[in-house]
């Protein structure tokens, strides 16, 4: 006899067996209870999560001997026909291989025939989105009005490829993918009733390399008990799969948070030397990087992370060496390097390249960090301790365990520098702009405090002070009091007005001859000499 495979053999029979579709199978059941079932059904969803399982149930349901009934008896001989696959009534069609046009005219012609032996005849389609655009437009006719006794069943994992006017002669029930811990929980069902003895912790990684496919699972658990027997533990699961063992990728993130890079590096060794996928040990690193940080979130998030409890603990006690900041920089750069690691030559290299930056990433500082160190650098300078004090050791920044101390970066604070009348006249001004308007403080360009002394304020304007008016300048004195203080008072010194050009006077008359004649005198001395007098001086004295 044949060996039978366990997907096969532990194959749902009725709908209660169908496991996490309680959606489709209950509202089948009620169809049939209630004689109200379509004659075309959809069933969409990602592989082995049940579609033709779920299919035949239906078919046995509809053609059982004590039918139509919710739970076929699965001893009848149409029952038995069904299960066994060679029913004259059901006929499964694979839509990637009869896929054209002639096959659907065949399909037309023999569905007017009525069944063999059964009250229905049930055509199953499985992969239906292969079919072509021809075919489908064949089917439309007699999908939409098909005889009494003939039903459609069709199974697709890619609805988005059927068109549209054949989702809307059907109902459509969409299949979900199966959380791991059902999976779980279903495989120890079948082991104990096999009589094998496996770890709880290896039905967990049997159903998370299912990914959401029972079917896959049961593939998977077939391969497991070949290569071990009927006892096989985790470590042994995880190497027949493939898969990375969970306590290096545990001890992959110790080394990270506590930033021991020669301990990745010797991982990776360890890795390398056993033959293991160093891009699958990434994989798994990214996902397990995800269930660190998901448990940073609390414990009502243990529903969130399908790990082992032992797994968690761990988790829990790593994530509250980090601020949740850090582990989130830490996802970052593990999604940015994934690309770098598929396309790299060398992956060991880029392997080790990748682990050391996560070493050595530097921490974020929270805010909240950031304004509790700014208050206590405000409370030190209040209290007048403004030396030097190294900055203290936060929590996200850990202690180096080398033999050299590593000293923190320190913090020289300047002195604070004391402000004064004059260094605040520039806010003064903008004071009097928001509280007084523009024409006042207009007034004050080009001022500025010259001398400061027993609260009074020596204030030098410019010219454009005199625009401002007497009203005005008690105001500035108001202004003046309310924002230096009100010991304070403004003295204004205005400046000096050039001095007034002069304007020209009278102009003096043009002088006369004798005027002339005793300046000439002044100047030069001696005697006026007339014409007259001048004949009678000797030639000698005239030389």
């Amino acid at each position: 006899m044949s060996y039978l495979v366990l997907a096969r053999k532990w194959r749902p029979q009725t709908f209660d067996e169908v496991v996490g579709q309680e959606h489709a199978t209950q509202t089948l059941k009620n169809a049939i209870a209630q004689g109200r079932v379509a004659h075309a059904f959809l069933f969409s969803g990602p592989r082995g999560v049940g579609k033709t399982s779920v299919a035949r149930i239906l078919a046995k349901a509809l053609n059982c001997a004590s039918g139509p009934t919710p739970t076929p008896c699965n001893h009848c001989q149409s029952c038995q026909e069904i299960t066994q696959g060679h029913s004259l009534d059901v006929l499964e069609i694979d839509g990637a291989s009869n896929r054209g046009i002639d096959e659907i005219r065949e399909l037309r012609e023999n569905i007017k025939y009525l069944p063999a032996q059964g009250r229905y005849k049930v055509y199953i389609i499985d992969e239906v989105h292969m079919l072509t655009k021809e075919a489908f437009n064949a089917l439309l006719k007699t999908l939409e009005e098909p005889p009494p006794h003939a039903l459609f069943v069709m199974a697709t994992t890619e609805p988005h490829k059927v068109p549209v006017t054949i989702l809307s002669r059907c109902q459509r029930y969409d299949f979900k993918r199966l959380p791991a811990p059902m999976i779980q929980e279903h495989l120890g069902h079948l082991i104990a009733q096999e009589g094998w003895q496996l770890e709880a912790e290896g039905l967990q990684l049997l159903a998370q390399e299912a990914e959401g496919s029972m079917r896959d699972a049961l593939g998977l658990l077939d391969q497991v008990v070949t290569f071990g027997g009927q006892q096989v533990s985790a470590a042994e699961v995880a190497r027949i799969l493939g898969l990375t063992d969970r306590r290096m990728l545990l001890q992959a993130l110790a080394a990270i948070i506590h930033r021991q890079g020669a301990e990745l590096l010797q991982l990776v060794e360890e890795l390398h030397e056993h033959g293991l996928d160093l891009k699958r040990f990434y994989q798994d690193l990214v996902l397990y990087s995800r269930h660190l940080l998901v448990a940073g979130l609390g414990p009502e998030a243990r529903t969130l992370v399908e790990v082992a409890d032992p797994e968690w603990e761990q988790l829990q006690a790593l994530v509250q060496e980090r601020p949740l900041s850090h582990l989130f920089n830490l996802l970052n750069e593990l999604l940015r390097g994934s690309e770098d690691l598929r396309r790299a030559s060398f992956p060991r290299l880029a392997l080790e390249i990748l682990l050391l930056r996560l070493v050595h990433l530097e921490p974020l500082v929270p805010i909240s960090e950031w304004l509790k160190r700014l208050a206590d650098l405000e409370a030190r300078l209040g209290q007048g301790d403004i030396g030097p004090e190294p900055l203290a050791v936060t929590p996200d920044r850990p202690q180096t365990a080398v033999s050299t101390p590593v000293t923190e970066p320190i913090m020289v604070l300047e002195p604070e520098v004391e402000e004064t009348a004059a260094s605040r006249w520039p806010q003064f001004i903008k004071f009097v702009q928001t509280h007084a308007g523009n024409s006042l403080a207009a007034g004050l360009e080009s001022s500025c405090v010259a001398e400061e002394a027993e609260q009074r304020l020596l204030v030098n304007v410019g010219p454009a002070w005199q625009a401002v008016e007497e009203s005005h300048q008690a105001r500035l004195q108001e202004l003046a009091r309310e924002f230096f203080g009100n010991q304070y008072q403004l003295v204004i010194q205005a400046p000096t007005p050039p001095p007034a050009p002069k304007t020209p006077g009278t102009p003096r008359p043009p002088a006369t001859m004798a005027e002339i004649k005793q300046q000439v005198l002044e100047i030069f001395g001696g005697q006026w000499i007339t014409e007259e007098g001048r004949q009678n001086v000797p030639k000698e004295e005239s030389v």
